[in-house]
């Protein structure tokens, strides 16, 4: 049973995505792991033969959402060295950020609309008119309507915001290529599904898509890419 996976698998205490994969997820049945076992055979095979999927919580803040946006289109290199000099500059709070202009952040490697983005959405939480840690209190398509209805945040980037720094369980980016990969591992398909048959073969495990979504990516680490989950 996934039950026998206990809280060693991850990086020290528990948090909220920790207490809802393994102990809680709020709707009668345990952790989201155990449900999402019971409703799938192929899930619970999965993780009897790989184990849980390791802790990738990340705080509700902006600069979670920041890194997302920066990341998008780019590779992990890229980002990670254009977060570097934004930390260097003291380019790394909401405050600071919405008292620049997009020039002034371009000089950390940022493209003119990734740089936009980034001074919107802090100009948006330093008014008032956003607070990235109330949304946990929200339905999750109310967060997603609300985080997509920011200029250069995508549903992919809503989705990752939802699953990893609110623990939302049935947070689901379909659209992701390595989750289609491992679906179609998983259900030993012919071809890799797309957005839509990513929606219909998830149908079952609502409302647990987010903790499928991330075993999917803990498949996809061990089998295609050969790395630890954390890498891709």
């Amino acid at each position: 049973m996934v039950g026998q996976f206990n809280c060693h698998c991850y990086r020290g205490g528990m948090n909220d995505m920790h207490h809802k994969l393994f102990s809680d997820a709020g709707h009668g049945e345990g952790g989201a792991l155990d449900a999402l076992a019971a409703r799938d055979s192929d899930i619970a095979r999965i993780l009897a033969t790989h184990g849980p999927p390791p802790d990738r919580s990340l705080p509700a803040t902006y600069d979670t959402l920041a890194r997302a946006i920066v990341g998008q289109q780019v590779s992990r290199v890229a980002a990670s060295a254009i977060m570097k000099r934004m930390q260097v500059q003291g380019f790394t709070s909401a405050e600071t950020i919405a008292g620049l202009t997009p020039d002034e952040m371009m000089s950390a490697g940022l493209s003119r609309r990734k740089a936009e983005y980034l001074v919107g959405i802090a100009s948006e939480i330093v008014s008032g008119r956003l607070d990235l840690a109330d949304l946990a209190s929200m339905p999750g398509q109310a967060v997603q309507e609300r985080l997509v209805s920011l200029r250069g945040v995508g549903a992919w980037t809503a989705d990752n915001f939802r699953l990893f720094a609110l623990a939302d369980m049935d947070a689901w980016p379909a659209n992701d290529v390595a989750l289609q990969e491992a679906m179609r591992r998983l259900k030993t398909l012919e071809n890799r599904p797309g957005q839509a048959e990513m929606e219909v073969l998830a149908r079952s495990w609502r409302p647990y898509r987010g903790a499928g979504a991330l075993v999917l990516w803990h498949l996809y680490a061990i089998e295609v890419r050969k790395v630890a989950i954390t890498d891709i």
